[in-house]
């Protein structure tokens, strides 16, 4: 027996580790409780900091004594002199590097070292920037370290030039990093700007990046760094700040941006026979920011005979005014709409060429694995870029095929696909704008799951959203403005909750829905000129006691017919 190194039982080794964890709890407690009694005592003295410091070097995610340990410094500025206090910093800067060396994502940590260079006399720069070059050899893609590393070179004043090579020089190295990735995007619209504002970079520059992330992408499949890259690359950029739709009637006024606006971004006016018509806008769901602003005049406008020939409406923003001219377009009313396309963008023959050879490696890729959801998704982004409606067939059916071969995010690809059919549904109707402006729309049977672009559908009258999957979307409906009659059959709706505000609105339809109670009909109250409303096959027909005619009478006081019968 002798000379054999004593093996511990599991039960002697737990309870040692228990006693460790006592003693460790033990010791925190005392400390934090001497940290808290000296704050409210207002001893913040370095007995102090050596306390706090004592604890973050164990736990350095406590952002209360971060905040405690700033809160002491800035009273240390008050009777310290320049030098002292630089001392102090850079015993703080060591500080922070013994915390990150127990967690390198430490936020705290991070946060106290940008306000300690940010508050110290003096700050060596250069040494912060060799610094996250060190912790990005040891972690590339600590997204800690790369967020500091922008704080350091915006401090440093060091060119984006610079910048551009480090992250090219890091994703030649390991093209799975994400984070120079995600780095190299914000760097390349500073540096090749696009003049249209419509692509993310400059023609020439968005070639050579398709190049090399085509080259990253197919190297590792599976690895989603280059894929994300990529779809920043074909990415639509921001849509031009155009007016969409002008609306004149009697009843209603109404405007519709391309972009959701604020009256803080723009100035709009109207202006009828001449005359800038005195009243308040207001956005058509109460928000600050909206698609739809809707005027309210501050008196009576206009008699009964007088005709609404000459009315335009003026939109100034950005130094830029937007003049439209209002025609005599839908009964009597005068509307406007913009034959422009929102969607998206017209490439060169050059950089076309690139996507369709990119469109082909995706192919050939599929046929070796033809489960691979980047690679399905990104022909999807490309397709949509080249011809979006050559491809329209070949895009639904790999949105299909995406929702099998990656069930987790089939509600992300359904999604996807309403967004694409939105789009084609808008795309058809500025076609016939050119001939006459439509009054209805149809998007029955569509399998929406989410509504897209509704700002483009303001001037229908007749908008049918029958048997789609929108139960969550009765709120973008606000924009529906100049909507009579509007079907919302077969659409798991179970509440009304959400229903906006629809001035213009008369008849609705809610056949075959989820709602279950007559406390339902009060959120319709809002559009004062509904006059018929169908409740046929909603549970709440079901327990009709006769006294629905009535409960919705008073609910909604406008209304004259229930589920086709008069009240």
């Amino acid at each position: 027996m002798h000379g054999r190194v004593k093996t511990r039982t599991t039960a002697e080794q737990q309870e040692i580790k228990r006693k460790e964890r006592e003693k460790k709890v033990k010791l925190y407690r005392a400390g934090m409780e001497k940290v808290f009694r000296k704050r409210k005592n207002d001893e913040l003295d370095e007995e102090l900091l050596e306390a706090i410091g004592q604890l973050l070097t164990a736990n350095p995610d406590i952002y209360t004594l971060w905040n405690i340990r700033r809160e002491t410094l800035l009273h240390f500025q008050e009777f310290r002199s320049k030098d002292q206090m630089q001392q102090l910093m850079e015993t703080e800067l060591q500080l922070t590097e013994r915390t990150l060396h127990v967690n390198p994502k430490s936020y705290g940590a991070w946060h106290h070292r940008a306000w300690v260079l940010d508050n110290m006399p003096e700050s060596n720069w250069s040494r912060e920037l060799a610094l996250c070059n060190k912790y990005l050899d040891m972690d590339e893609r600590n997204f800690h370290t790369w967020h500091y590393r922008q704080f350091v070179v915006s401090r440093a004043n060091i060119s984006p030039t610079k910048e551009f090579e480090f992250t090219s020089a890091k994703i030649t190295t390991n093209f799975s990093n994400y984070s120079s990735w995600h780095y190299r995007s914000r760097l390349l619209p500073l540096l090749y700007p696009d003049p249209t504002s419509r692509r993310p970079i400059q023609e020439n520059k968005h070639k050579e990046e398709l190049e090399l992330v085509q080259n990253a992408a197919f190297t590792d499949p599976n690895d989603q760094s280059a894929w994300f890259y990529q779809r920043w690359l074909l990415g639509r950029g921001k849509q031009p700040f155009i007016v969409q739709n002008a609306f004149v009637s009697r009843d209603i006024i109404f405007i519709t941006m391309s972009q959701e606006v604020s009256l803080a971004d723009v100035e709009l006016k109207l202006i009828i026979n001449g005359t800038t018509a005195q009243g308040a806008w207001h956005s058509s769901d109460g928000n600050v920011y909206s698609h739809l602003w809707i005027f309210s005049p501050s008196s009576e406008m206009y008699h009964g005979d007088v005709i609404l020939s000459e009315v335009a409406v003026q939109v100034m923003e950005k130094n830029t005014t937007h003049s439209i001219h209002v025609p005599l377009v839908i009964d009597g009313d005068l509307a406007w709409t913009s034959t422009e396309s929102q969607f998206g963008l017209q490439f060169s023959e050059g950089l076309t060429s690139v996507l369709e050879e990119e469109l082909d490696s995706c192919a050939q890729l599929l046929e070796l694995e033809p489960d691979s959801k980047w690679t399905l998704l990104t022909s999807i982004l490309l397709m949509q870029a080249i011809d979006r409606h050559k491809y329209r067939e070949a895009t639904m059916e790999k949105l299909q095929l995406l929702s099998r071969v990656d069930p987790l995010r089939s509600g992300y690809y359904n999604d996807l696909r309403s967004r694409y059919l939105m789009e084609y549904a808008v795309d058809a109707n500025q076609t016939a704008v050119k001939s006459a402006l439509p009054k209805e729309i149809n998007l029955s049977n569509s399998s929406l799951t989410a509504l897209y672009h509704v700002h483009h559908l303001s001037l229908f009258r007749n908008v049918d959203l029958s048997c789609n999957m929108l139960k969550l979307s009765l709120a973008k409906l606000h924009l529906l403005q100049n909507c009579q009659v509007l079907k919302l059959d077969n659409n798991c709706i179970n509440t009304l909750a959400a229903f906006p505000e629809l001035r213009q609105l008369k008849e609705l339809s809610l056949q075959n829905n989820e709602i279950t109670g007559s406390e339902e009909l009060k959120y319709l109250k809002k559009c004062r000129k509904l006059n018929s409303v169908d409740l046929s096959g909603n549970p709440i027909m079901e327990n009709d006691d006769n006294n629905l005619p009535k409960i919705a009478k008073e609910a909604v006081p406008s209304l004259q017919k229930l589920n086709g019968f008069l009240i």
